[in-house]
């Protein structure tokens, strides 16, 4: 894995509650075959520095950023649906041979271990890291549709 990108931004720490309240965000690549955008659902970690996702390498989001590692990356929040975080940027891929960071991943997400038929026989899995171009937090609305917590 290549380190810190030339013209990577941090995230500021303000955006963090939005990485940590989060378990799912959505993750474009460019379609290698035909240079469209494809969008798919994904868990991830944040360890308040830098968003990383597990991926089969058999799967489509793998080789689209093997050839084109342009990303981006949206939350939204899951108490105010007009917030939410967009990374633009490009990604890196690091193997992830013995399985150890989807692992870590799935236990964050779900609270348990993932189960040992997770992945097919002989499946290849690696760890998409995100390198932050720009990033984007607009509050649409004024933040008017928050929910409030139960009791308040």
């Amino acid at each position: 894995m290549n380190s810190a990108l030339p013209d990577e931004v941090a995230i500021p720490e303000e955006y963090a509650e939005l990485l940590t309240s989060a378990i799912h965000g959505t993750l474009s690549t460019i379609r290698a075959k035909d240079g469209l955008i494809s969008t798919n659902p994904v868990s991830f970690l944040w360890d308040g520095e830098r968003i990383r996702v597990s991926t089969l390498k058999s799967r489509v989001k793998y080789r689209n950023l093997a050839a084109d590692p342009r990303v981006t990356f949206c939350v939204i929040s899951p108490t105010d649906l007009t917030r939410y975080l967009e990374i633009r940027g490009q990604a890196t891929l690091e193997d992830d041979p013995d399985g150890s960071f989807m692992r870590a991943q799935f236990r964050a997400g779900m609270g348990v271990d993932p189960p040992e038929d997770l992945d097919p026989p002989g499946a290849e899995r690696a760890i998409i890291h995100i390198h932050p171009q720009q990033v984007s937090s607009p509050r649409i609305y004024g933040g008017r549709f928050e929910r409030q917590a139960e009791g308040s």
